[in-house]
């Protein structure tokens, strides 16, 4: 058996990752995020990948708290990323409302919207639970 050579390894174009939906664990996708982008030499998506990926998980978090949620980061075409989350929950789809000025909450996925171009979605996952996901880039 001959050991892998480092010039034999390959950047994936996923980076995934389970956690419990609490607020305390939301720091770890920021993390994820950073390894991602880092790896695919795409730091200039850093910042974006981070509020939104933040966003998508403190939404799965503040309706699931304690449930298993898994959260990835993936390049399905340079230099485009998705961000997403997978939670429990088939029942209950997301909805975009358009929030008043004096509204204290709500405003997430309409800014996720807005700074994809409209490239946010959901759907039920094919065993259980939803996917949200978002892509941006150029």
């Amino acid at each position: 058996m001959t050991a892998l050579q480092v010039n034999d390894w390959t950047v994936p174009d996923r980076f995934t990752l389970e956690m419990h939906a609490c607020p305390e664990n939301v720091y770890l996708v920021r993390n994820l995020v950073d390894q991602a982008v880092a790896s695919w030499g795409l730091a200039e998506l850093r910042d974006l990948g981070r509020l939104i990926l933040t966003e998508l998980a403190t939404n799965a978090t503040r309706q699931y708290p304690g449930a298993l949620i898994n959260v990835w980061v993936a390049r399905p075409a340079h230099p485009v990323i998705e961000v997403g989350v997978w939670d429990p929950d088939t029942a209950t789809m997301p909805r975009i409302v358009d929030p008043g000025e004096a509204d204290e909450s709500g405003r997430g996925l309409f800014l996720i919207r807005e700074l994809t171009n409209g490239r946010l979605g959901w759907q039920p996952s094919p065993h259980r639970g939803k996917v949200v996901w978002a892509r941006f880039g150029p």
